[in-house]
């Protein structure tokens, strides 16, 4: 998997500056939203998130076709601001899926394998990328990390496959019934992924090479983006209000409280 990235890298510095430019702001932008203040305004972040990655995913994956990417784009914006208690618990699950996936098949993800499209095929044409061969190589990439990932999940063992089934389905419960807390965490972890994958896409269009540096020390920056989750957690938690329908309910539960005290007091 990390040779997929590390090739993405040396081809897309021949990309069309829009397709790294314009991602990379919009991604770092709704990245530092979602990260700081993804609770105080949820039903809209959250719709905002879902409607970039599902279209942006879906666009990719279907051949680059448009309506589909705006069908999967608004489906999923409707998805996320109509229902985002259910959203932030699936997004949440997801999260702890990728996660332990992650962990249970780190040997196979980090072996080399060959590639559809690598810096080395491409190297006989030095000239830059057109707008539509940018996109055409996004995709090719976009196709291989699917189709990888996908070898990789059949070679699971069925004690794998029940360790993620379980760790999906604790966290999808514990996002249904901690709702604001799995919100600020997934709102934090979603927003620190979105800020990476910016600022990864405008440094590579600058001509860096983040990936090979993430790669030299991952410990490092597998600490800053624990850390970043930490405190957009703790940020969100003590500075974005609850929802009014939460707010009413305390509200309600204090004033029954009060009057079972005067009750009580007149009782006596």
């Amino acid at each position: 998997m990390v040779e997929i990235l590390k090739s993405f890298e040396q081809v897309a510095g021949r990309f069309s500056p829009v397709v790294l430019v314009l991602p990379g702001l919009v991604l770092a932008a709704l990245g530092l939203v979602t990260w700081l203040a993804g609770m105080c305004r949820r039903r809209l972040v959250l719709g905002l998130v879902g409607a970039l990655t599902g279209g942006l995913a879906s666009f990719f994956i279907s051949q680059q076709n448009l309506i589909v990417g705006v069908l999967a784009a608004g489906g999923l914006a409707a998805f996320a601001a109509g229902a985002p208690r259910l959203f932030v618990a699936v997004v949440l699950a997801w999260l702890g899926v990728v996660v332990a996936f992650g962990v249970l098949a780190k040997g196979q993800l980090f072996q080399q394998q060959g590639l559809l499209l690598s810096g080395q095929t491409l190297s006989q044409a030095e000239t830059q990328f057109t707008m539509q061969e940018s996109l055409d190589a996004v995709q090719a990439y976009v196709l291989d990390v699917r189709d990888r990932i996908g070898a990789i999940a059949r070679q699971q063992t069925p004690g794998d496959l029940a360790i993620l089934g379980g760790v999906g389905a604790g966290l999808l419960i514990v996002g249904l019934l901690l709702a604001r807390l799995a919100g600020a965490l997934t709102c934090s972890a979603v927003g620190s992924g979105l800020v990476f994958a910016g600022l990864i896409l405008l440094l590579i269009y600058k001509g860096s090479t983040p990936v090979a540096r993430m790669e030299q020390q991952g410990a490092f920056f597998g600490l800053v983006l624990l850390g970043m989750g930490a405190v957009g957690t703790l940020e969100q938690l003590l500075l974005c209000p609850p929802p009014a329908r939460a707010r009413e309910g305390s509200l309600e539960k204090s004033r029954s409280r009060r009057e079972e005290s005067k009750r009580d007091w007149r009782s006596r």
